[in-house]
Formats: structure tokens, C-alpha cells, sequence
């Protein structure tokens, strides 16, 4: 979040002035408009004073004869009305040094206003005119409106101008000519009614121009005071209703600001806003707060991001930006901290990944299903092309064991006999393969029967033999004599067996020839169950993956030589006649599947078949 912009508000004089108590050479932009307004305001103040000085000039002329000459004194307030006229088109006059100028302009006429009193009070009886006492006027506009070395400028043009006044006076008028008052000889000026008159009107004139002019001034500080209480109202609401935190250290490292969500951060988190040290954030926050107030070398435009933790139980995360408060003087003021709270943008971000993740690993399983579907399509295909081939084989085999038959009775030399035997046989050994591998790609059907395990498992491992990887593969089969009939569906149990040698064969492939690798498997009768036990001396497994292997679509082999669905289905197979399968594995020595099978398993009997396994029993 940017730090928010705070705007001091301005003096209603310039900053240079002695309201102010600085001196700069460039007013801001407030003190420029309040300063055309002063000028104007005195712009107004002098219509007024060339209209008393008219009016004073005929009551001394024709009421109170007292002025020797009133002509000079005309002259004075025409020149004061053509000077305010420059002055008022001047004063709206826009430029883009108008602060600079509008300085100069009430300089000037301050300076002027002097000159022209003076003119007037030396034609109009010099120090002894009563309205002497309006030299206070001029010094308290130019305090009001001037810079403080203007204002004593005009102090010292003042009293300049004064004691020239009165030296020309004792000089008896040298080269400027005496104007005295009209008064009766002998008597003391206070004793002259006129005179007596004219002072107090004086004294009251000067009175309620002071009276005013403080009253002016009064009230456009109460307007500016109240203004600035309203915008401070405003600007405190503003900061309390902030989500965001904001506090301001002065330069004295007091925390003069801290708003509700910033007082959140303190270490006890309800601490007084109005006690509230800098000792009482977090370190890290405390720590850079102590920085800010240490380096006064950088710039006033510099900024710099922090975040933290705060130590309450909610530990939200918190990042702040800050940067320093300069006032119109160039001074550092302090620092402002400006933060916001990013824990649930931190949680959501970290949500966000999280579901990333998960997606990403759901579309890589879709791409191994994808794989192993089009695997599977693959393999559906070569069966049923192995399918036809076993077909179209089986034909000419059986011509084959035609002719060698007729031959072997036809022939009567014995060595061409056992010759002929000998093609027989091995017709009749492809001919029973492929039966096994038509047997095999037919549909599964859900037909229960009697089985003999140890003769599934022979048939199953004549197939198996023919596999290249069981070339390097001893395989010792050690069936038990008495194993019962056992009631199940003989191609379930069947499939169940390829998935498992297959597996065992890979492993004992993937491991380095260092011996004699071997495939054993031992059948037996215990209770109520066969135990079939297939022991390989392959790679083994770790624990974790035992627990997961019977899961579906989990492989531990490379993409395109395994589906993950061998164990899965198995499982499934033999839990559903309720056999059990288990694995016991040990990595770098092998693993042994254990399967067990009920002797009469409780689906026969729950689907009717009960009275067809006695009878058959019988």
C-alpha cells in the first residue's frame, strides 16, 4: 500500500513571516492566496482613508477653519487614489512569481502609505496635528501582512520619516515650507476646543482602526483554528477507520499517531493508543522504527518495505512500508509507517499451491492412465490377433499330426517310427499351448468348478517357461499330494498366478546376476485353507511400498512396462472367492506372496450353491 499523502496545514501567513518564526525564500501556495487576499483587504483599507482624508480636509476647511491650505493635502489623496488604483490592477494580475510579488507590492505600499501620511500630516500642521497618532496603522497592517524583516523595515521608514517630520518642524519648514495650524495666539493647544476636538476624534479614529484591524485578524485565526480542528476531526476518523495500520513517529521518537489495526501489532495487542512506545512492537519493527530515527542523512522522497510476525496468538504477518515527514521548512519532521496485514494472502497463496500440486499430480495420473490404457488396448489387440494366429496354426498342425499318424502305421522300420513319434509329440505339444493361450484370451466367465491347484499352477508355469526372462530363472515347484478340490472359478485363480510370476520374474530381471536366481513355489493344506507360497530372490521391496502395492495403478516399474492394475486385480480375485493375499518382502533379498483359499468359500453358499458342492462332495 502507498503511503498516504498527510498535508500540513498551512499558516495564514507566509511561512517567512513572524507568525510563522521562519524565513524562507518561496511562500507555499496557501500562503500566496491569503496573501493576495491581505493585499486586497488593504486595497479596501485606503478607498476608506481617501475619503476621510476629503472629508477631514472640508470640516478643517469650512467647519473648523484650521488649515492654512488644504490644496497640498488634495494633491496627497489624489496621488494615494492613483497608487491604490495601480495597486488594485496590479493585485489582479496573475503571474507565476505572484508570491514573490505580492510580497513587493504590499512592501511598496506599506512604504508609500508612509510617505503619503507623512505628506499629509506636514501640510496639515506637522507633529502638532492630533491624527500623528495614525503612524501606528501603516506598522500594524505591515506586522500583519509583511515578512518579519519587512514589517521592522517599515518600523525604521517610520520613525525615519517622523523625525525628519520633526526636525523640519523645529527648522522651522527648510525647503519643504511650514504649514501650522490656524489657532488663536497665546493659548496652549490642549486649551483650543478645536484642537481638544480634533485629538480625541483622532484618538477614537485610531482607536477603532486598531480595534478592527486586531479583530480582522483575530477572527481569520478562529476561522483558520476551527477549519484545521474540523480537518484534524476528519483526518483522525479517516486514519481509525484505516484497515490498514498507520503510525507516526515524531523526530523525537514519540509514537504521536497508531490507529486501531496498527495497535493490533503491539506485543499485548490492546495497549493504550495514547501510551503506546515504541518498545511495545515487535522486535523487527522496533528494531526499524530505532533505524528510521538514527539515519537523518537520506532523502526526504526515500521509502523502504519491512515485514514481520506479529507475537499474539492470531501470529498474523505484517508488511509495512515507510518514509519520512518533511515540513515546508526542509525540517524532518519524523516517520510515517503505513502496513497491512498479509496472512490470509499468504494462506491463500499457500492454498493456492497446494491445489497447484494436487492438480498437477491428478493430470500426471491421468497421463499414466492414458498410457496404461493404451497399453492395455495394445495388449487386447496382440490377444486377439494371437487369437486368430492360434486358429490359423491349429489347422495345418492337425494335418500335420494326420499325416504323421498314418505314417507311423504305414512305416514298419523302427528308427523312422520313432522319428515319426517324435514329430507327434511335439505337434501335440504345440496343439496344448495353443489351447492354454486361446483359454487365456477368451472372456473370463463366471463358472465355478472343482479345480486342482497344484494343476493350474503347472499349467500356468508351461506357459511362463516360454517367456525369455524365465530363461535365467530356476523354477521349483513343490506341490502338496493331498491338497483338496478346491470350488472356484479356475480362470480367476488363473490370471492370479500369471499377474504374480510375471511380477516375480521382472524383479529377479531387474536385479544384477549375482547368483542363481529362483522361483519357488510351495502349495499345502492347513485347517480349512490351501496356502499357495511364491517365493522369488528378486529386488524385494521397502515396507511403505508393500502397503501401497496392492492399490490400483501403482507401479514401481517405468512408464510402458507396467499398468499397476496386476496386484490390484488379484487381490480383487482373490478376495472374492474370501481368500486373503499377502506380501512379505525384504529389499535386495525378494518377496514371497502368500494366498489363501477357503476349502468351500462363502459366496458358494450364499448363492444356492451349497446343495450342488455336498453333492458333489458325495
Amino acid at each position: 500500500m502507498e503511503r498516504p499523502e498527510f498535508k500540513k496545514k498551512e499558516p495564514i501567513m507566509d511561512s517567512t513571516s513572524n507568525i510563522g518564526g521562519t524565513s524562507v525564500d518561496m511562500p507555499s501556495q496557501c500562503t500566496r492566496e491569503a496573501l493576495a487576499e491581505h493585499i486586497l483587504w488593504l486595497i479596501r483599507l485606503r478607498w476608506i482613508a481617501v475619503g476621510c482624508i476629503v472629508l477631514a480636509c472640508l470640516m478643517g476647511t469650512y467647519v473648523f477653519p484650521v488649515l492654512p491650505n488644504a490644496v497640498p493635502i488634495y494633491v496627497c489623496a489624489g496621488l494615494l487614489l492613483l497608487s491604490n488604483i495601480m495597486y488594485l490592477v496590479a493585485a489582479k494580475t496573475r503571474e507565476s512569481r505572484a508570491g514573490r510579488r505580492d510580497i513587493t507590492i504590499g512592501m511598496i505600499q506599506v512604504e508609500t502609505d508612509l510617505v503619503l501620511l507623512t505628506a499629509v500630516l506636514h501640510f496639515s500642521g506637522g507633529v502638532s496635528n492630533p491624527f500623528i497618532l495614525l503612524y501606528v496603522v501603516p506598522i500594524i497592517i505591515a506586522t500583519i501582512i509583511l515578512p518579519r524583516s519587512m514589517s521592522y523595515a517599515a518600523v525604521l521608514t517610520a520613525i525615519v520619516l517622523f523625525g525628519l517630520l520633526a526636525a523640519s518642524e523645529l527648522a522651522g519648514g527648510i525647503g519643504l515650507g511650514h504649514y501650522p495650524l490656524n489657532f488663536p495666539e497665546g493659548k496652549v493647544l490642549w486649551e483650543n476646543p478645536s484642537y481638544a476636538l480634533g485629538a480625541f476624534i483622532a484618538f477614537v479614529c485610531v482607536l477603532a482602526v486598531v480595534r478592527h484591524l486586531t479583530r480582522v485578524v483575530i477572527s481569520r485565526m478562529t476561522a483558520k483554528e476551527l477549519e484545521a480542528a474540523r480537518n484534524n476531526d476528519v483526518l483522525q476518523a479517516v486514519i481509525s477507520a484505516m484497515g490498514e495500520g498507520l503510525i507516526f513517529i515524531t523526530s523525537k521518537a514519540n509514537v504521536a499517531i497508531c490507529n486501531p489495526a496498527a495497535n493490533l501489532w503491539c506485543n499485548n495487542g490492546d495497549a493504550n493508543p495514547e501510551s503506546v512506545s515504541i518498545d511495545d512492537f515487535p522486535p523487527t519493527l522496533a528494531g526499524h522504527i530505532k533505524a528510521l530515527l538514527s539515519d537523518g542523512d537520506k532523502p526526504s522522497d526515500w521509502t523502504e518495505r519491512i515485514e514481520f510476525d506479529t507475537g499474539d496468538p492470531a501470529h498474523r504477518h505484517i508488511e509495512v512500508k515507510s518514509g519520512p515527514v518533511t515540513g515546508i521548512d526542509g525540517q524532518r519532521l519524523g516517520h510515517v509507517i503505513v502496513g497491512r496485514d498479509l496472512t490470509e494472502h499468504r494462506k491463500l497463496t499457500k492454498d493456492l499451491m497446494e491445489r497447484t500440486e494436487e492438480v498437477t499430480e491428478i493430470n500426471e495420473m491421468l497421463k499414466m492412465s492414458r498410457i496404461e490404457m493404451a497399453q492395455r488396448e495394445k495388449m487386447v489387440a496382440i490377444g486377439q490377433m494371437a487369437t486368430g494366429i492360434a486358429h490359423e496354426i491349429g489347422n495345418p498342425l492337425a494335418s500335420i499330426s494326420s499325416v504323421a499318424q498314418y505314417l507311423a502305421r504305414k512305416i514298419t522300420v523302427d528308427e523312422q517310427k520313432e522319428q515319426l513319434l517324435i514329430i507327434q509329440y511335439h505337434v501335440d505339444r504345440i496343439s496344448t499351448i495353443l489351447r492354454r493361450m486361446l483359454g487365456l484370451s477368451r472372456p473370463a466367465t463366471g463358472e465355478y468348478k472343482w479345480t486342482d491347484i497344484n494343476e493350474l499352477i503347472d499349467n500356468t508355469l508351461s506357459l511362463i517357461n516360454f517367456d525369455k526372462r524365465a530363461q535365467s530363472v530356476t523354477i521349483e515347484n513343490t506341490p502338496a499330494d493331498d491338497l483338496p478340490m478346491l470350488w472356484l472359478n479356475p480362470q480367476n485363480i488363473e490370471q492370479v498366478f500369471i499377474n504374480i510370476f510375471i511380477n516375480a520374474l521382472d524383479a529377479m530381471n531387474a536385479k544384477e546376476q549375482e547368483q542363481e536366481h529362483k522361483l519357488k513355489i510351495v502349495t499345502e493344506s492347513k485347517d480349512d485353507l490351501v496356502e499357495i507360497r511364491i517365493s522369488d530372490t528378486g529386488i524385494g521391496m521397502k515396507s511403505e511400498v508393500c502397503k501401497r502395492a496392492f492399490e490400483s495403478f501403482f507401479t514401481t516399474k517405468e512408464i510402458g512396462k507396467g499398468t499397476g492394475l496386476g496386484l490390484f486385480i488379484s487381490y480383487n480375485l482373490v478376495t472374492e472367492v474370501d481368500g486373503a493375499i499377502l506380501l512379505e518382502s525384504e529389499l535386495g533379498k525378494g518377496t514371497t506372496v502368500i494366498i489363501r483359499l477357503p476349502l468351500r468359500p462363502k459366496k458358494a453358499l450364499l448363492a444356492g450353491d451349497e446343495a450342488q458342492v455336498d453333492a458333489l462332495e458325495r
